[in-house]
């Protein structure tokens, strides 16, 4: 998968194994690798993630969650463009939340899309997202409102590269 020789996947290895005590530890089960968290840091984990997870998601995080609800699965790019603003750092938290997760998308596999967990919608009540409030209709809007934009958008373009 790294596209790297066993010998330089084994001298990382061996770096990260020496890299103990900075948090992280290398499992390896005889068949995998993984880098997990270091007994130590646990506490200190658990209690950031505490943290985290008390928190409310926020208007961005409404926002991001609406869009995939409704519009979703969509990559980062069309949440930002949904949103208007760079969404990375919601999308970030709303995945550790367990709100959204992360899926390679079929169209490109340079990117990912982010659709609803079962836990976002048995949160909100529903079993799927076509049992929220009014979906079908909102959906309808938001894509022909999306289309809309995207041809004005592609009509100033030509305007301009025409002028």
């Amino acid at each position: 998968m790294l596209g790297a020789s066993d010998d330089a996947v084994a001298l990382a290895l061996g770096e990260l194994t020496q890299a103990a005590g900075r948090g992280v530890v290398v499992v390896d089960d005889g068949r995998e690798v993984e880098l997990r968290v270091a007994g130590q840091a646990a506490p200190l984990v658990e209690q950031v993630r505490k943290d985290e997870y008390s928190r409310e998601v926020g208007r961005a995080g409404q926002e991001t969650l609406s869009a995939v609800l409704y519009r979703g699965p969509l990559t980062r790019a069309e949440v930002d463009f949904i949103r208007g603003v760079n969404s990375s750092q919601t999308l970030r938290t709303l995945t550790m939340r367990g709100l959204l997760r992360k899926v390679p998308n079929p169209r490109d596999e340079r990117s990912f899309l982010y659709e609803p967990t079962t836990e976002l919608l048995a949160s909100l009540g529903v079993t799927s997202v076509r049992e929220l409030p009014d979906y079908t209709a909102i959906r309808d809007k938001l894509t022909a409102l999306e289309a809309a934009y995207r041809q004005k958008e592609q009509e100033e373009q030509q305007t301009n590269e025409d002028a």
